[in-house]
């Protein structure tokens, strides 16, 4: 008795450190939709929708991403599953201008990499400022659950909401296809191995220049949908809601997600955001105002401020 005490201890504690939390697997969904709405003017549809399938594909991922930073190549397949079923669900999503503007940039298309000790999403290394948001939270932020994942449907949820849209028919799956090996370097590194192997996978990838962010961009970031994405009610998303200066610009802060370790304090960091009148009154600054740095589809780009967590139960 004693003994399959102590097995049953020792799985819930592997299984704890093997996912994330519900709240950071929203902050790290809502931080990558949050910058694919300013970077491919998602619509307010499209931007709750993307934050669905980011959440989806973050909460599966990161039950496998443990094993997938030791190397384990079984893991590393399923990751590049999710990665893939994520990467459909976005094509139905989005127009066919705005997936190939979405395959271009490796951190919106393979978001996650191995830090060598631990994993990472790339769009941290492109965005610094982890506390600022473009937008508002999507209108399902705290209600959605994950229950239009894949684990739910035969095909995806997302195929035919969006009608008489021109749709991407180009390739876009990793798995299978022939340069799947230099991504798969890329992302993890090359010490693979099988099951009950020693060998830890501490591929680093080189540097590169983060991106600035300033506040004062909130409603002016580019994106056309912005007054609406960021002026929805939360029980009625065509009426208008009162802006609060501010809402939205706090989260807890990232560190690196490191295999085997417990769930660490958040350190959370607020950021002063203009109000709303404020804003009317200020003249529309370009995109071209921040200093943007693209990193090639090589992985080449500095891995910096990701997250600690733990995640235990079903969402």
């Amino acid at each position: 008795m004693k003994k399959t005490a102590i097995l049953c201890l020792m799985l819930a504690l592997s299984l704890s450190a093997m996912a994330l939390s519900k709240s950071k697997v929203r902050t790290y969904a809502r931080f990558l939709t949050d910058r694919m709405a300013y970077e491919l003017d998602l619509t307010p549809m499209q931007y709750d929708d993307c934050y669905e399938i980011n959440y989806d594909f973050i909460y599966y991922a990161s039950r496998v991403m443990n094993d997938v930073v030791y190397g384990y190549i079984d893991a590393i397949d399923r990751y590049y599953t999710y990665l893939d079923y994520r990467n459909e669900d976005l094509r139905y999503v989005l127009t066919s201008s705005q997936y190939v503007r979405f395959l271009a940039r490796e951190y919106f298309y393979r978001p996650i990499y191995s830090t060598g000790s631990g994993w990472a999403l790339r769009v941290y290394t492109i965005y610094s400022n982890r506390s600022f948001y473009y937008f508002d939270a999507p209108k399902i932020f705290r209600s959605y659950r994950g229950d239009h994942a894949r684990a739910y449907y035969n095909n995806s949820y997302y195929m035919n909401r969006y009608s008489n849209r021109d749709r991407f028919t180009g390739s876009f799956r990793i798995t299978g296809s022939t340069d799947m090996h230099e991504r798969r370097k890329s992302d993890f590194g090359t010490n693979l191995k099988q099951r009950g192997g020693v060998t830890y996978n501490n591929y680093k990838n080189p540097t590169a220049n983060n991106r600035t962010q300033d506040s004062r961009y909130r409603d002016n970031s580019g994106n056309t949908h912005s007054p609406q994405i960021n002026h929805r009610s939360p029980n009625d998303p065509s009426q208008p809601a009162t802006v609060t200066p501010g809402r939205g610009n706090s989260s807890s802060q990232p560190a690196t997600v490191t295999p085997g370790r417990g769930s660490s304090s958040s350190r959370s960091t607020t950021t002063t955001t203009p109000s709303s009148s404020s804003r009317s009154t200020t003249a529309t600054p370009s995109r071209s105002s921040e200093t943007k740095t693209t990193p090639t589809t090589s992985g080449n780009s500095q891995r910096s401020g990701q997250n600690t967590g733990t995640r235990g139960g079903r969402r």
